[in-house]
């Protein structure tokens, strides 16, 4: 099964674990989409209206799924699929004012990663909290021996909305100095 496959599996999982159920998705352009520069083969994206900019591999395939749940909810997706194996997203699930988990707990954390591992068939590795972008945050490591996939994950909260940064590819990915590149290249822009 491919990677993107693997991370869209998950990701709707973790959408049903949290007690929300999707609707429908689809693909929408993205005009608040800003791409700032290249360098070294890395394309400087920037959400204006998402609320944040990140280094990709190449142009992010962008989709907006509204959900239903618990609080009234919209899941945007911003990915680069290389190839099968290697994925880059950015998830942003965007609440209703004053409906996100602010600031969220170790409980909150722990049961996003557990619906990560469920959703990708993986097991976490390596979680606990950490500094992304400036922000407090959680992250994790994850392997899929079965599909030879390994992932860097990483939850940022900001008020009513939380990213998910997920990279996955083969063996020694979440090490690897492109993951860390993404995760590194995150940033929440100020209102």
């Amino acid at each position: 099964m491919p990677v993107r496959t693997a991370l869209t599996a998950c990701l709707m999982l973790l959408l049903a674990t949290c007690n929300l159920a999707a609707e429908e998705q689809q693909d929408t352009p993205s005009p608040e989409a800003e791409t700032l520069e290249t360098q070294d083969g890395w394309i400087a994206f920037k959400s204006s209206e998402r609320g944040f900019s990140v280094s990709f591999p190449d142009e992010p395939k962008t989709t907006a799924t509204p959900v239903e749940g618990m609080n009234p909810l919209t899941q945007y997706s911003f990915e680069v699929s290389l190839g099968d194996d290697i994925v880059y997203n950015v998830v942003v699930f965007e609440y209703s004012d004053g409906k996100g988990p602010n600031p969220p707990n170790a409980g909150y954390y722990n049961k996003v990663m557990k619906a990560y591992a469920k959703g990708s068939g993986s097991r976490l590795r390596k979680k606990g909290p950490a500094t992304i972008g400036d922000h407090s945050g959680y992250e994790a490591t994850a392997t899929d021996t079965k599909r030879k996939l390994y992932y860097l994950i990483d939850i940022v909260p900001d008020g009513d909305r939380v990213y998910l940064l997920v990279s996955g590819g083969p063996r020694g990915h979440a090490t690897s100095d492109e993951a860390k590149r993404f995760r590194d290249s995150f940033r929440i822009l100020e209102d």
